[in-house]
């Protein structure tokens, strides 16, 4: 199926796949492994779905086999798609291509025209976070972990918090079993451009992609910051070799408008796919788990917390309304201001001591949010300072529990 044509390419969809064929030479720079780097030979780029997202170890080992296998797989995959091996760049994902999207942004003579895929809830990364492999000669091998990075988030206190962001030790966890992660994108370009700007258009695109994560505010799946990325994405920029009379762009930065361009269409192209993916979007977003899972406040904690705090009875009725509950808007607005208070004080920017006032002050307003009832605030600030060795994110859940039972008196 052709899904757009310009004088430049024509862009295509089939089955597993989805590929651009150039019309003319261009300047192709990419992160794929094989046709990869800087070329200017390329006749054709793609992405394509490998395999499933989840439990589909068999396909994934083929897919990460070293050399020469991968020169197997990317032959055998191009060939599937009648596509020229030599002169493919091939990405692939567990992104269904059916949830790819285009997105177009132009200013005058100039078009950035993107086509993506992408899922965040499988292997969602923070720049920086602890990785799970190192490469060797023969292939990647895990890198063996302690027990704070298995399972679930551990239980931290806020001086723990900021000792472990400090020293670059924090717990990791297991990537979601609904589906895998990576962002895919193929950029195109439609004025020439040389290949420092294709590099720096590669930069912004990076931007653009982690934007539209943190705007959604998604977690990281290996610590308790916010994504950037996943560990698996990647990217295809294309802009045409100059013809007579043509010259070529230099600046693909944030102050000129190919680096505006870049920007707005990387970004609403990722933020629409993770909605087709994931079923992922910005209304969705809007709850207390969502705002403080990353810290330890999830589902089963506010659960245990109000069986602690409540009577049976109540307890009973908190998790009969547990939706209702965590989706409320002043509640969800409440849990994502002290998830903030939270992590600028794991960043230092808060020192120790005014960030455990703060996080009172905040966990006092999600309660009496809760309990609908601003008057509250003195008392159930109060009740909560009890708890000054709780870890801030079961602190959240304490503060939901009693703020519901305040509710109803």
């Amino acid at each position: 199926m052709l899904l757009s044509e310009t004088d430049h390419y024509r862009l295509y969809r089939r089955g597993r796949f989805l590929w651009a064929a150039l019309k003319r030479a261009h300047r192709v720079l990419s992160t794929c492994k094989v046709n990869g780097g800087l070329r200017e030979d390329l006749s054709h780029v793609a992405n394509h779905q490998s395999c499933e997202g989840v439990a589909h170890l068999t396909r994934y080992a083929r897919n990460q086999s070293p050399l020469p296998g991968l020169d197997a797989f990317h032959a055998q995959a191009c060939l599937d798609a009648d596509l020229p091996p030599a002169k493919t760049a091939l990405m692939s994902t567990a992104a269904n291509m059916q949830c790819a999207v285009l997105a177009q942004a132009e200013h005058e003579d100039l078009v950035v025209s993107v086509a993506a895929t992408a899922g965040v809830l499988g292997n969602a990364t923070r720049a920086g976070d602890p990785a799970g492999w190192h490469e060797y000669r023969d292939g990647s091998r895990p890198i063996p972990r302690t027990s704070d990075t298995a399972g679930e988030v551990e239980a931290k206190t806020l001086f723990d918090m900021q000792q472990a962001s400090q020293s670059g030790s924090v717990p990791m966890r297991s990537p979601d079993a609904t589906g895998s992660g990576t962002i895919v994108l193929l950029v195109f370009i439609n004025q020439p451009c040389t290949a420092p700007c294709l590099v720096r258009a590669a930069t912004l695109v990076t931007e653009a992609k982690s934007t539209a994560l943190l705007d959604l505010r998604m977690p990281s799946l290996q610590s308790a910051g916010l994504a950037t990325g996943t560990g698996t994405d990647q990217l295809v920029i294309a802009a045409p070799l100059p013809a007579a009379g043509d010259w070529e762009r230099n600046w693909a930065g944030g102050h000129n408008s190919l680096g505006e361009l870049l920007g707005r269409a990387v970004h609403a192209a990722v933020t629409r796919c993770i909605l087709l993916q994931n079923g992922v979007c910005a209304e969705l977003r809007r709850s207390v788990c969502s705002a403080l899972g990353r810290h330890g406040c999830d589902e089963a904690q506010l659960l245990a917390q109000a069986e602690a705090e409540l009577e049976r009875a109540d307890a009973e009725l908190f998790a009969h309304n547990l939706m209702a509950l965590i989706h409320d808007p002043q509640t969800a607005a409440a849990a994502y201001a002290l998830a903030e208070i939270i992590d600028l004080a794991r960043a230092g920017v808060l020192h120790a001591e005014v960030a455990q006032e703060a996080i009172f002050n905040q966990a006092a307003l999600l309660a009496a949010a809760v309990a609908v009832d601003p008057a509250q605030f003195p008392a159930l600030r109060e009740a909560l300072q009890q708890h000054r060795d709780l870890a801030p994110g079961v602190l959240a859940a304490r503060a939901v529990a009693q703020g519901f039972a305040r509710k109803w008196g």
